[in-house]
Parts: structure tokens; C-alpha cells; sequence
């Protein structure tokens, strides 16, 4: 089950993440819509030594595993169009991008086959908004040990 919390960091003080565990490398049921996709590859990996050397105070290996910020992937996505443009009465260019000061709640990337993978990638740019690192953690499967 994915879960956001507040990691405490000597580098950049407390940071908001959410969590996303992998173990065997498939990301869990929910958020698998969004595996292999563009929104996806935003996430930022790790492994569950460096998430847990965190989790006990150690932060150096989680910091130099952290990909782009939040802000960074917001201006990554790969269609940051919304897909109900046309027509929506609510449409605005600058404001209807994961950037756009005033992003309404109806919108809806482009580029995604699904609406579960659309509904999940809206989600993932509400979280980046808020600064949340989305942050998927590989775990080894058990027979692997």
C-alpha cells in the first residue's frame, strides 16, 4: 500500500514523499497503471536499503538517489495538455498545464491509454504540486534473498 510521510534529511531538512513499493520489480496494483509510461519514468527510484537507512535517520544514500524535484517533473510531463480542451467551458492554455497557476480540478493529461492511468497522473501532478517526492521502491522478491 503506498504511503506519504515526512522524512527528516540533514541535506534538506523534513521532505514530504509518498511512497510506491516494488517488490519484485511490479509496482503495487494501484499504481501500476503508470509503470513504463512517461508520467512513471518521472518517479524518482529507490531501493529499499536507501529508504530505510532514512527511515532510521541515515539520509545521504536517499538524497543521492532522488531524481528530479517535484517542480522539475511537472515540467517534464510528457503531454502536459489536458484532453477535455476542446470544448470545456473551463479551459484556459496557461492555466490547464500541470504549471498553470490556477489548474483546474477536471484536468486530464494526454497521451495516456486508460482512464485509471489518467486519473492516477492527475493525482501524481497533485502530489508534485504539494512538493511530494513520488518515489517508487524496489523491493528484491522474498526467494531472492
Amino acid at each position: 500500500m503506498p504511503r506519504r510521510l515526512k522524512v527528516a534529511t540533514r541535506e534538506r531538512g523534513p521532505m514530504e514523499m509518498y511512497l510506491i513499493y516494488a517488490p519484485g520489480g511490479v509496482w503495487e496494483e494501484e499504481w501500476r497503471p503508470l509503470q513504463g509510461t512517461g508520467v512513471g519514468a518521472l518517479f524518482t527510484m529507490l531501493t529499499k536499503e536507501a529508504m530505510d537507512h532514512a527511515l532510521w535517520g541515515y539520509s545521504r544514500p536517499l538524497i543521492d538517489a532522488l531524481g528530479i524535484p517535484p517542480e522539475g517533473a511537472l515540467r517534464r510531463m510528457p503531454s502536459p495538455q489536458c484532453s477535455l480542451r476542446v470544448g470545456c467551458i473551463l479551459y484556459e492554455a496557461r492555466d490547464c498545464i500541470p504549471t498553470g497557476h490556477n489548474l483546474p480540478h477536471c484536468y486530464v493529461p494526454e497521451g495516456l491509454a486508460s482512464d485509471e492511468s489518467r486519473a492516477l497522473a492527475y493525482e501524481a501532478v497533485r502530489l508534485w504540486r504539494e512538493g511530494v517526492y513520488i518515489a517508487v521502491v524496489q523491493e528484491e522478491p522474498a526467494n531472492a534473498r
